[in-house]
């Protein structure tokens, strides 16, 4: 049985709302037999709990890794968490020999959202993936922020979302990339490969200038007016 503080809410939002991003990562679940779990970043522990109803119901192990201590988020019989950074593979690894021998299932990243923390997740936690196994990144939308007027949000998930669409870029005969809008975004990367196979090493692809962005437009306009005339 899982206890939190967020179960109710949670449960009510597994039940209802298929378009939720917990919803969709617990849909993917179910078709895997005895999932293995790996979630950076915990906090308030709503995925957390998601991730527990299912892992109980499936009969899969959820591990659970934070900088802060979070041992009180969820209480189930199917659930271990560690405090660590999230990129300190080999210690999580060695507590968490499962993940280590036998590939993991799901990996939820939400944990600290720089765009160069998120890409040495990436690079880290990829080769533990099952083949058809996935990475699903939060917070990949700035729309929401745009909205809201709020550059520096608007700035870090465009930053997260580039970093994603990078990795997949590189790695196109890897991985199946699906991106979830709505909330603030959510990046699925479905491993084609192997267990232990790991990711190309990033190139860094081009991107226009964003003075250039700005200043486009108005070049149009103005070729389209010297056209006309």
């Amino acid at each position: 049985m899982v206890i939190s503080k967020n179960y109710k809410d949670t449960e009510k939002i597994l039940r209802e709302n298929k378009y939720n991003h917990l919803r969709i990562m617990v849909d993917f679940l179910k078709s895997k037999n005895k999932p293995n779990i790996l979630e950076l970043g915990v906090e308030r522990g709503a995925s957390t709990t998601a991730f527990c109803i299912i892992a109980e119901e499936i009969h899969g192990k959820v591990y659970s890794v934070d900088i802060n201590n979070c041992n009180d988020a969820v209480t189930s019989n199917n659930w271990r968490f560690i405090q660590s950074n999230d990129l300190n593979h080999n210690f999580i690894l060695d507590n968490f020999k499962e993940l280590k021998n036998n590939g993991i299932d799901l990996i939820y990243i939400d944990s600290y959202h720089e765009n160069y923390h998120v890409l040495k997740l990436l690079h880290i936690w990829f080769k533990y993936l099952k083949k058809n196994g996935a990475i699903f990144v939060d917070d990949v939308d700035s729309f929401p922020f745009r909205k809201k007027k709020d550059p520096w949000n608007s700035i870090v998930y465009d930053q997260t979302k580039e970093t994603v669409r990078n990795f997949y870029y590189n790695n196109e005969d890897k991985i199946f990339f699906t991106m979830y809008y709505g909330e603030n975004g959510l990046a699925k990367l479905e491993k084609l490969t192997d267990f232990l196979d790991e990711p190309n090493k990033i190139k860094k692809i081009w991107n226009y200038n964003y003075l250039l962005k700005i200043v486009y437009p108005y070049l149009r306009r103005l070729k389209n007016y010297f056209k006309k005339s």
